[in-house]
């Protein structure tokens, strides 16, 4: 194993381009025994060896992102903001979690002087944070990804329920979201619900019974939907690619097999 893994290693450097990918993709079938290699020579001197390393580094760790996704939403204590870290690093995959974690404790810490009790001091709070839904014309990928939300202030309608649902629970209290004639917001034991929408105010007149009530893994489900749906909109290969692979791998699929060519395989011809 060890004499064919260093045959291709050496082809890495190739001037082929069609033999280095071959290589690569060779080499991917063997993610654990390679571990090592790449790490002693991800600063190798050779230009070419190094941007090839560095690339198969990068398609080992979107490929454990993937699983790390499937796997948390296949949990039964799913951790919203975990997931929402997930997603974001779908689309910023250069940032880190433990950069978006520190933005989150800092969001909660600011929260500690007005120490919320019920829905109608998280919506307080909110509003006086300055959150915002971004209006359907102006949603950007960054409306759905946790770093530019906390950072700008400005997000879409569940992600911001998604958020204001979680610093809820962190202070004890709990929210759930749903979603009403096509707008998320969230609703505590009593019926009062919560608008992001309409400035934070609060709804006295939902009906519990004629309301969608969504759970943590369809909130995920959503958001890197729509990650994937912007990616296509803007013709990023990169993106269709990792994030289509990622929402594969949570329909327990493993290839993009229903998208239309380049971003899945050239049908043939009938």
């Amino acid at each position: 194993m060890q004499n064919k893994l260093n045959s291709l290693f050496s082809l890495l450097d190739d001037s082929n381009i069609e033999v280095v990918q071959e290589a690569m993709a060779e080499l991917l079938k063997h993610e654990a025994e390679i571990n090592e290699y790449l790490a002693r020579h991800q600063e190798s001197s050779n230009p070419k060896l190094r941007k090839r390393i560095h690339q198969l580094q990068a398609i080992m760790i979107m490929r454990q992102r993937r699983e790390s996704f499937a796997k948390l939403l296949s949990s039964n204590d799913l951790n919203l903001i975990d997931g929402l870290i997930a997603v974001h690093l779908q689309w910023y995959d250069n940032d880190s979690e433990h950069f978006l974690l520190e933005l989150w404790e800092r969001f909660f810490k600011a929260s500690e002087r007005f120490a919320p009790k019920n829905i109608s001091e998280i919506a307080y709070f909110m509003r006086k944070c300055g959150f915002e839904t971004a209006s359907t014309d102006e949603l950007q990928a960054d409306s759905f990804c946790l770093g530019p939300v906390l950072d700008d202030l400005v997000g879409a309608d569940f992600i911001l329920c998604a958020l204001a649902s979680q610093l809820a629970e962190k202070w004890g209290l709990e929210l759930e979201i749903i979603r009403v004639m096509n707008q998320f917001l969230l609703i505590d034991k009593t019926g009062k619900a919560l608008s992001p929408a309409n400035s934070w105010q609060l709804v006295s007149d939902v009906d519990s019974q004629k309301c969608e009530f969504w759970s943590k893994k369809q909130i995920l489900e959503l958001a890197s939907t729509m990650l994937f749906t912007f990616a296509v909109g803007s013709n990023s290969f990169r993106y269709v690619h990792t994030i289509g692979h990622s929402l594969a791998k949570v329909l327990g699929e493993e290839k993009l097999d229903f998208l239309p060519y380049p971003y899945g395989p050239k049908k043939e011809k009938k």
